[in-house]
């Protein structure tokens, strides 16, 4: 499966090892490692979970997904960020949609581009029912983001986030694919 999806002022793309310092310098800025601690990783893992990304891309199905995107700048193909699709073990193995974008590049609304671009990509090309987004109550920003592409906050959720170990307050927001077949 080969996945580049082009917007107004974006390419999203597979990763290469060519985007291992790049996407390295992004996950270790402090605003995205106040909610994704799991990030912080040295560049020879980074190296390693971006071989794994390149295979997960050729095993993608409806029941078992882990598709992460470079989000490039059209104009300079510049890196900016990451948008993601994989399911996610504790809620219950539904498809979580992640994302993030450098500080840098931030309140642009690149993420927000690059999020409806892949939920519509997915929706067309996995024929998946609905994606997920759990937010922690305090990030503000992610909250904008989902809810400007459409997700609908259906729930709070007591979670164990991924590279944590106390379970805490997320919220549980939905995106139905109104194009499925049910």
């Amino acid at each position: 499966m080969n996945i580049h999806i082009e917007t107004e002022r974006l390419i999203l793309r597979q990763f290469t090892i060519d985007d291992a310092e790049e996407i390295q310098s992004i996950c270790t800025q402090p605003h995205i490692l106040k909610w994704m601690p799991d990030w912080e990783i040295s560049l020879e893992e980074r190296k390693r979970w971006i071989r794994w990304v390149e295979e997960e891309y050729l095993r993608a199905s409806k029941n078992s997904v882990r598709i992460m995107l470079a989000v490039t700048l059209k104009s300079n193909q510049n890196l900016i960020g990451m948008v993601g699709i994989g399911n996610k073990e504790e809620v219950n193995n539904e498809i979580e949609k992640a994302y993030f974008v450098s500080e840098n590049y931030s309140h642009k609304g690149y993420i927000g581009e690059a999020v409806k671009a892949m939920a519509e990509w997915v929706f067309n090309n996995l024929n998946l029912d609905y994606l997920i987004a759990i937010v922690e109550p305090d990030n503000i920003s992610s909250h904008r983001v989902v809810e400007k592409c459409g997700f609908t906050k259906l729930a709070t959720k007591m979670v164990i986030n991924s590279g944590e170990t106390e379970v805490k307050p997320f919220y549980y927001y939905r995106l139905f694919n109104t194009g499925a077949v049910m």
